[in-house]
């Protein structure tokens, strides 16, 4: 029998009927699986789709915009409901296929497995996943398909994750509502001694934030205060990793980046946490 799944996307300012997987949603919501679509809107207005009638579409409106966080921890709770046993994350930048999905209906779910991740490429390099018993950056080390206890980070969009790990985790960390919530999530799974996943499966994903070009000063505070939290407050034996990195990013900003305002944001997170040591 085949996995009971439910795949949650999340919604901002873009139509449901836009985003990349829309054809292969509407495919599936309208064939005989045993899958069910949440959608959580964080736009500013509701929209209308012709699936949101389906019985196993749910569609909810937020235009409170709380992020990721809140619209999982609704989607995980959804599954619970309906009594599922698989919770697909998905950011509407995702391109999903039928290859990964199948495979994702078809696993032979095991205890001791607390997430499946697919290889996720975003502009022709691979993001996703990466070791990250090191400070993550762009020497990290990428993991080939494979089953690994070792600490791994993957990015939330195309996670997997069993009702059991749910029922574990309690929630999602809604101190992360958008930025760092990936690096939680997988650093929680690895503090409740569960492996992770690699599946011989390949997913695009857009990645805005790899580029300082198209990155809001806004959303780059964001990122910078998660990280902050990130590592004061969990991954604490990186913190001090993290701190010279700041200055290190300072500095490569400074020479690279034209928008001034952001390597000196760097340099004030920087000198934030050096005074309190």
């Amino acid at each position: 029998m085949r996995n009971k799944l439910v795949i949650t996307i999340v919604l901002y300012q873009t139509e449901f009927s836009k985003t990349p997987s829309y054809e292969y949603f509407k495919k599936i919501a309208m064939e005989k699986n045993p899958v069910n679509l949440f959608v959580y809107d964080n736009s500013d207005n509701a929209q209308e789709d012709e699936l949101f009638k389906l019985e196993n579409v749910l569609y909810i409106h937020d235009e409170t915009n709380p992020g990721l966080a809140k619209a999982y921890n609704a989607g995980a709770n959804y599954l619970l409901d309906i009594q599922g046993d698989l919770l697909l994350l998905l950011d509407q930048d995702t391109q999903l296929n039928t290859m990964y999905l199948d495979a994702v209906l078809d696993l032979k779910l095991e205890e001791d497995i607390g997430a499946y991740v697919p290889i996720i490429s975003s502009h022709g390099r691979q993001i996703s996943p990466l070791f990250s018993d090191e400070y993550i950056g762009r020497k990290s080390k990428l993991p080939k398909a494979d089953v690994y206890s070792e600490r791994i980070m993957s990015i939330n969009s195309g996670t997997v994750l069993p009702r059991t790990t749910l029922t574990e985790l309690g929630s999602f960390n809604e101190d992360f509502p958008l930025d760092f919530l990936d690096h939680w999530l997988f650093w929680k799974i690895h503090q409740l001694n569960k492996k992770i996943s690699v599946l011989d499966h390949h997913l695009t994903h857009d990645l805005s934030v790899l580029d300082y070009k198209k990155i809001s000063f806004k959303r780059y505070e964001s990122i910078l205060r998660s990280e902050t939290l990130f590592y004061q407050k969990y991954d604490q034996s990186l913190f001090y990793r993290h701190r010279k990195h700041l200055l290190l990013r300072t500095i490569k900003q400074f020479l690279q980046v034209k928008n001034r305002k952001i390597w000196r944001r760097t340099f004030s997170e920087y000198q934030v946490l050096m005074k309190g040591k």
